[in-house]
């Protein structure tokens, strides 16, 4: 050791230009999903190259993925050397999350992304080796409009061991979300209150991203999925909740118009009926729009956006819950607004002053809440 070391630290000027970033990085503490840990922000950030830090730029991108993705490589090599399932469980878990965070704003190769979010998945497979998460795997067929869907079905020994129908929560993607790292997280909170996870992937969602453009009409695809879950011999589907974040969200709320009765609530964390001006967006938020929609890299989204905004219409067969930044800058909260004031009743909206999108900063929270909120809802009626 010598005085010339320097700590290991996340440098003063990547840590003002990333703001906001860091409560996505570190989301919410998980049993199951995986999770980076500030060690890793500071190893992946320490001597982040000072005269790139624009975050809209390809480059600043392309030198996040190949730092995180150093992370990421170096648990898959401590997975690889533990003596124990415990040990190449949790390092697994922790290889997952990096490989996620070096894809999840990278869109200059397509292949390479793709490649990233099979990592994930295979890191995350692995992760749950000798834990008591099961997995169930399942598809829906496709269809002449779109490819198969699969879904994933989560269960604990005591839910197993329930041998009775079960409450469900079927929970949707946003745009750069991961099914096994944010889905996954906000499983949880209703895994630990007994209730199923049905994490499922629509076209243009999780590892499908970039593969086939995002579909607008996810109420479709939910529609059948509800169907399916319906055979289900463990899920009572009289008693299903839906729940989505940021885009997931504006999904939400086309469930709850679409589908009210086939759920007795549905929650929306930051979507909103409206996405604001595309041309006022971040730069890397247009191209995210962009990869998510597979359009060409000059192409003005804006007609689409107009296409997607939703008017109220009639308030929907369903309790719906809002969760919501002020100073959201992709979905404005003033659409949210009229929304609220037009669905009277049935919709319930919690605004936080100082957040902006998706409201990281209490998502501990709020969750706790929300999933408590779901809970009651979707309890067993006499």
């Amino acid at each position: 050791m010598t005085d010339a070391v320097s700590r290991l630290r996340v440098p003063e000027y990547v840590y003002s230009a990333l703001g906001y970033l860091f409560p996505r990085l570190l989301f919410l503490n998980g049993r199951y999903a995986p999770q980076v840990h500030w060690g890793d922000i500071a190893a992946a950030l320490d001597g982040f190259p000072a005269d790139d830090l624009d975050l809209g730029s390809a480059p600043f991108w392309n030198v996040w993925r190949e730092r995180w993705t150093v992370q990421a490589d170096g648990y898959v090599e401590l997975a690889e050397r533990s003596s124990t399932a415990a040990g190449r469980s949790r390092a697994m878990r922790s290889a997952a999350a990096c490989y996620h965070w070096a894809e999840f704003q990278y869109f200059d190769d397509a292949d390479l992304k793709h490649r990233l979010r099979q990592r994930i998945r295979e890191c995350f497979m692995r992760s749950l080796d000798g834990t008591d998460l099961r997995v169930a795997q399942r598809r829906l067929p496709a269809s002449p409009d779109r490819p198969e869907v699969p879904y994933w079905l989560l269960t604990t020994p005591a839910m197993r061991d329930a041998r009775r129908p079960l409450p469900a929560v079927v929970l949707s993607n946003g745009m750069d979300s991961a099914t096994e790292v944010e889905m996954m997280a906000l499983a949880e909170a209703y895994l630990d209150r007994g209730i199923v996870a049905v994490l499922f992937e629509g076209p243009g969602q999780g590892i499908q991203l970039g593969q086939t453009p995002l579909r607008i009409t996810m109420e479709e695809v939910v529609a059948d999925l509800v169907e399916q879950l319906g055979a289900e011999p463990g899920i009572a589907v009289d008693r299903l909740g839906f729940v989505g974040i940021s885009f997931g969200g504006y999904l939400a709320l086309r469930v709850a118009r679409a589908l009210g009765g086939s759920f007795r609530c549905v929650i929306n964390f930051g979507g909103g009926p409206s996405i604001g001006k595309f041309n006022g967006l971040p730069r890397r938020l247009k191209d995210n729009f962009r990869f998510a929609f597979q359009v060409d890299s000059e192409v003005d989204l804006q007609p689409r956006f107009d296409e997607l905004a939703l008017e109220p219409g009639p308030a929907p067969a369903t309790e719906i819950l809002s969760i919501h930044g002020a100073l959201d800058d992709i979905f404005p909260v003033e659409a949210l607004a009229d929304l609220d004031q037009a669905w009277g009743s049935r919709h319930r909206l919690e605004v936080h002053p100082r957040e902006a999108h998706t409201s990281l900063n209490v998502i501990n929270a709020y969750t706790l809440e929300a999933a408590d909120w779901v809970a009651d809802r979707l309890a067993d009626r006499p």
